[in-house]
């Protein structure tokens, strides 16, 4: 029965996942953070031209960010299912600007779509799309490229009728949401307005909307009256308000939205692990100046389910201590609207008419986000506050999220280096040199014209020369094994026409794992013996044990058919560490190839008697047995003494380009027939 993961599995996955993305595009989020806090700067310095040229970088790095968002979460998805970022990013970008662009979620000084919730929905969509329904990059160089090329034009019609939907889908949210703004009445200067309008900017916040340009109308409206208070207030005309524009923006966002000086203070206190100090110390000094996409993006924290809640909560507990505290006559009310890059505790004390209150305010308030925020960090660093030791060794297997994730970042930053590297290499192998076959006999003791073959792919550079089948780890690696494996059946079903192939001798292709479990892997063969004319029976099939621990229904199904073809199929390196015995059990093999590492051991006696025994698994099975690694005299006529009459190694032949591979069975052929004549006289 299919185990489903866990609900914490999941979750953990997902952290990781969505902490990898994020932190790949710090960069970007530094930048456009440091182009902010330059501009802001320069401003005060009365360098209004020079600070302009840094607003212009800071929007620019903001209105790139989606895109790079989509880019980015869709590369790292399709990689992760080991599939071809280089097909899954075209649909995901399509995807992102129809929808962007049909429901006008653009920027407008720059029309770029502008809405990071619709690039990671689009990066989603696309990778499950062409994870579920895998399509592979197109090689000119196939003969089935015609096919390929319309099967693929269907493959992306397909998305884009899903892409239609989902533009439908999103259309309808859209005009949900404007009716309910228009109907929903804030008035932030009341304690129940106020309180649902700062729930509404922090949920906002947190999924990476900007909620005051969602209640703008608000926004707009809380200013106009703050100026008109305090205007009216100065001239004695009216009482001072408590809520107003400066209420909000110096005491329910200390560090930026979600009052994430208290989550930055919160890690120093109580984060145990260096890197994640380290990241803390790095946004501090943006932090302090209410710059907070460092840790927004560092942790992340938008997005992410477990710190969601305090970053919307504590600001709403702030509401209620900072509006009783002024209710109470504690500390005076605010009379500025400072400007939002002013440090805390300054912004404190300029606020509440340059009151000390005002800053032991923002003290308590930032030490009761401190206490808020910790229960929830701890729990999504990983660690416990009922045994910290417990948790703190569970964790150190990688079961924590934030624990191993900064580790998990830089081992994903390295293999995508690496990725991008592997990638070239292979595609430089699909356009220069070419890929051949080798040949290596199988020769029966008993039968010298019964010679059978296994297939090996090697590469040719263009100079001629001959590679080593390194390059099969480098596909794997790729995510391209099965368009290597379907290359390897063309190019021996090719050739296999030109092999000097008596009744019953075969030619044995090594097939990977994702092949083999692919539903689709039955119909490609079928269709490639048709198309070459090749009989069924002349083919075989060789896996590995490690093959079938993927998916037994599925292979076990998929081998069924084959050899109702009357394709026959081998364990290949049988005993090689898996556990071997019951898979021959549960698998109709015609052939069982024994590997090399079990004549090795055959030099000592408890050797031996484990090869006489295996030896003996065609009398129980039916299968036929090949002794692999044969190199030398002795090892022959120890496996021809344990009754095994297929061998196959460098004793009799190492493995051989086409034209050699058939000298040497018009050789063995010869030497046959030679041998057969003596006896005869």
């Amino acid at each position: 029965m299919l185990k489903l993961p866990s609900l914490r599995s999941c979750y953990d996955t997902y952290v990781r996942d969505i902490s990898i993305v994020f932190l790949l595009l710090l960069p970007l989020t530094i930048c456009n953070a440091i182009s902010l806090f330059s501009g802001h700067f320069l401003n005060f310095a009365e360098q209004g031209e020079l600070a302009k040229r840094f607003f212009y970088f800071s929007d620019l790095l903001i209105g790139v960010y989606p895109i790079a968002l989509c880019i980015i979460t869709t590369y790292y998805l399709s990689s992760k299912h080991n599939v071809s970022p280089l097909i899954v990013i075209p649909y995901a970008l399509v995807m992102f600007t129809g929808i962007s662009i049909a429901n006008d979620l653009v920027a407008p000084h720059n029309g770029l779509p502008n809405n990071p919730l619709i690039g990671l929905l689009a990066a989603g969509v696309a990778s499950a799309w062409c994870v579920t329904f895998k399509v592979y990059p197109l090689d000119p160089s196939r003969i089935d490229f015609v096919s390929a090329l319309y099967k693929q034009s269907l493959h992306f019609f397909g998305f884009l009728l899903l892409t239609v939907f989902f533009n439908q889908l999103t259309g309808t949210i859209i005009l949900e949401s404007d009716l309910f703004r228009q109907d929903l009445a804030l008035n932030p200067l009341t304690i129940s307005g106020g309180l649902v309008y700062q729930f509404i900017l922090g949920l906002l916040g947190s999924i990476g909307i900007n909620g005051h340009n969602f209640l703008f109308r608000a926004k707009q409206q809380l200013f106009e009256d703050t100026k008109n208070n305090l205007e009216a207030w100065e001239m004695g005309e009216e009482p001072l308000n408590i809520l107003g524009q400066g209420f909000y923006d110096a005491f329910l966002a200390i560090g930026g939205s979600g009052s994430t000086l208290s989550l930055l203070l919160c890690i120093l206190f109580f984060s145990k692990d260096k890197r994640h100090l380290t990241l803390a110390l790095s946004a501090l000094p943006l932090v302090m100046f209410n710059i907070n996409e460092l840790l927004l993006f560092g942790l992340p924290i938008i997005f992410n389910p477990t710190l969601i809640v305090p970053f919307v909560l504590v600001p709403m507990i702030s509401f209620v201590v900072v509006y009783s505290s002024m209710s109470l006559g504690l500390v005076n009310p605010v009379s500025a609207i400072v400007d939002w890059m002013t440090p805390p505790l300054i912004s404190g004390y300029l606020a509440t008419q340059n009151s000390i209150g005002g800053v032991v305010l923002q003290v308590v308030v930032i030490a009761i986000g401190v206490l808020v925020y910790r229960p929830f960090y701890l729990h999504y660093a990983g660690k416990s506050t009922v045994d910290a030791k417990i948790m703190i060794r569970r964790h150190s297997i990688e079961k924590s999220s934030l624990k191993s994730f900064l580790g998990d970042v830089s081992q994903s930053m390295g293999g995508h280096v690496n990725h991008h590297e592997i990638s070239q290499r292979v595609g430089k192998m699909m356009t220069r040199g070419s890929f051949t076959m080798y040949y290596q006999p199988q020769v029966n003791l008993k039968d010298p014209n019964d010679i059978a073959y296994e297939s090996l792919v090697r590469y040719r550079t263009e100079d001629g020369h001959i590679l080593p089948p390194l390059f099969i780890k480098d596909f794997h690696q790729l995510g391209a094994i099965k368009h290597l494996d379907e290359m390897v059946i063309d190019l021996v079903l090719r050739d296999l026409k030109k092999l000097p192939l008596n009744q019953g001798c075969r030619v044995g292709i090594n097939i990977s794992a994702e092949s083999v479990s692919d539903p689709d892997i039955v119909d490609y063969i079928s269709e490639r013996l048709y198309f070459y004319g090749v009989p069924p029976s002349l083919l075989e099939l060789e896996i590995t044990e490690e093959a079938i621990l993927e998916d037994h229904v599925q292979i076990r199904q998929n081998i069924e058919i084959l050899q109702g073809l009357g394709v026959k199929v081998a364990i290949d390196d049988f005993g090689a560490g898996y556990a071997s015995f019951p898979h021959l059990l549960k698998f109709n093999f015609d052939k069982v190839k024994l590997d090399r590492s079990l004549l090795l051991n055959a030099t000592e006696e408890r050797g031996q008697n484990l090869y006489q025994l295996l030896a003996k698994i065609s009398e129980v099975t039916g299968c036929a047995l090949v002794a692999e690694g044969i190199e030398t005299e002795q090892d022959m006529e120890f496996v021809e003494s344990c009754g095994i009459n297929i061998c196959q190694g460098f004793y009799f032949a190492k493995p051989m380009a086409l034209d050699d591979a058939i000298d040497w069975a018009a050789s063995a052929s010869a030497s046959a027939s030679a041998s057969k004549q003596t006896l005869n006289v």
